[in-house]
């Protein structure tokens, strides 16, 4: 068994308090190409459409807490509030792209009388709109390259339809678009549920999906393809050294986390590893990845980063 060490960690309900935010408000944490770490919060989370569904519309204040981070030694050397105000889709992701950020809705209904709802808004810093346009329904999850490109992978309901789409834009499972909402690319895999996504320091995409359980790794021209030996994680990163690939432990295991060997096209010896803090092992209540960053919440709302460089 490995273990990585974290050195230090913030108080999460003492930096919202410091904000006046209640811990009910937050919504997701992401890492940005710029390294920093920013928590989305939300005035109000809407009640589920039927006790079920997601619902697409919040008219919520939206706001974010803004980290800066020395992921040399783990510590937190600044944060700041930014304020959006009220938009109304419900949004679930946010990345700085640009100057600006995206805020981006995981559900977007398809009406015949008007289309499709416009659930990515750009907004700049003070939260004013400076681009709407539609990612599709059923996003799993996004990221923002360090040259603009909006990456979304979707869910099954995206991929197969819900919420009013016959014909879903993510039935690929994965697309790279422009910053204007143009398509770049998309995967050409039977995809029917993508499970994890991350990029590394050179901005090749890495992708886990379900039903092939499969892990690729693309350059959006060439591709190469891995086997998993652990089924159904959601969260993965690869070292800097990329040599090692580190993932949850997949169905009813989220919360801890395994290493596997990157040799050449395949991976092995698969190896639990414990994130410990002051000699005790922290278990994942919530996580974000970004090539070899990660950020983790345990069930005390502390929170942790760390770059993983190797396992040694």
């Amino acid at each position: 068994m490995k273990k990585i060490e974290m050195l230090h960690h913030i108080e999460l309900k003492e930096l919202f308090d410091s904000y006046g935010c209640s811990m009910n408000s937050l919504v997701n944490i992401q890492i940005g190409y710029d390294e920093k770490v920013y928590i989305l919060l939300s005035a109000s989370i809407p009640e589920r459409i039927k006790g079920m569904f997601v619902n697409t519309e919040a008219n919520s204040k939206y706001s974010a807490i803004c980290l800066t981070v020395n992921w040399e030694n783990g510590m937190i050397t600044h944060h700041q509030l930014m304020e959006f105000g009220v938009h109304k889709m419900n949004f679930h992701y946010i990345q700085p792209i640009g100057e600006n950020i995206l805020l981006l809705g995981a559900r977007c209904m398809y009406r015949k009388e008007t289309g499709p709802e416009m659930n990515a808004v750009i907004v700049d810093t003070t939260g004013n709109v400076q681009a709407e346009f539609c990612l599709g329904d059923g996003i799993q999850d996004c990221i923002v390259t360090d040259e603009g490109n909006i990456i979304t992978s979707y869910f099954d309901e995206g991929v197969f339809g819900n919420y009013g789409w016959e014909k879903p834009i993510g039935h690929c499972g994965l697309i790279v678009w422009s910053q204007k909402g143009d398509i770049k690319w998309e995967a050409n895999r039977m995809i029917d549920d993508c499970y994890g996504l991350n990029v590394d320091e050179k901005n090749h995409i890495w992708y886990y999906y379900y039903s092939d359980f499969e892990m690729v790794k693309t350059d959006m021209k060439d591709e190469i393809v891995y086997q998993p030996q652990n089924d159904g994680f959601e969260t993965f990163l690869i070292t800097k050294d990329t040599r090692t690939l580190i993932h949850d432990g997949g169905y009813r295991k989220h919360s801890e986390f395994f290493a596997e060997t990157i040799n050449h096209h395949e991976l092995s010896g698969l190896e639990k590893v414990d994130l410990v803090y002051n000699g005790g092992t922290i278990l994942n209540i919530m996580c974000s990845v970004r090539s070899a960053k990660m950020v983790v919440v345990d069930s005390k709302n502390r929170l942790y980063v760390k770059e993983i460089i190797s396992l040694g």
